[in-house]
């Protein structure tokens, strides 16, 4: 018969296990990219994409920032010139600018056009800094690099959320 385990040699089981696999994961990194001349940072669970942008259909009577509508897989986006919505930069020509898709679970087709991605960034390399009393509604945080570059973490779930953001249409 075999030997029953007891309760406390089986929690610290787990809780060893737990640490092991949380080392185990790595450093997390997230999406560094280019709006409006300025460096950002996305986090991967936010997104659920990113390609290059497909032929966007003209819509008539939007806000300026919104560029179109984009077919990926599909599936219809509306696209949002996340510089031009930021008041950080005029709406993008068409070209090599990429769009970064919501994640679904946020239930909008939102596709975010920005002028280029950076790759992964560890955020254990970043140092955090302080929120600016005038910042954004959207930025989660803000970070400065070893290299002395400004980062700001963009939150897509409150941008994709926002009335301001779904509002697009120019209200005649």
């Amino acid at each position: 018969m075999k030997d029953k385990q007891s309760l406390r040699d089986f929690q610290t089981q787990l809780a060893e296990k737990l640490k092991a696999a949380e080392a185990a994961t790595g450093p997390s990194s997230k999406l560094g990219f280019i709006i409006g001349g300025r460096n950002w940072l996305v986090s991967l669970e936010q997104i659920n994409e990113v390609v290059t942008v497909p032929e966007l259909i003209a819509v008539p009577w939007v806000q300026p920032w919104f560029a179109g509508v984009a077919s990926v897989r599909g599936a219809l986006y509306g696209c949002t010139d996340l510089g031009a919505f930021l008041n950080l930069a005029e709406a993008l020509p068409q070209g090599e600018a990429h769009l970064l898709l919501a994640h679904p679970r946020y239930g909008v087709n939102a596709a975010l056009r920005i002028e280029r991605t950076l790759g992964l960034r560890a955020v254990e390399s970043l140092l955090p800094e302080p929120t600016p009393a005038d910042g954004s509604p959207w930025a989660a945080a803000h970070w400065r690099g070893q290299d002395g570059q400004a980062w700001v973490e963009l939150d897509v779930e409150k941008l994709v959320a926002a009335p301001a953001f779904l509002e697009a249409g120019l209200g005649l």
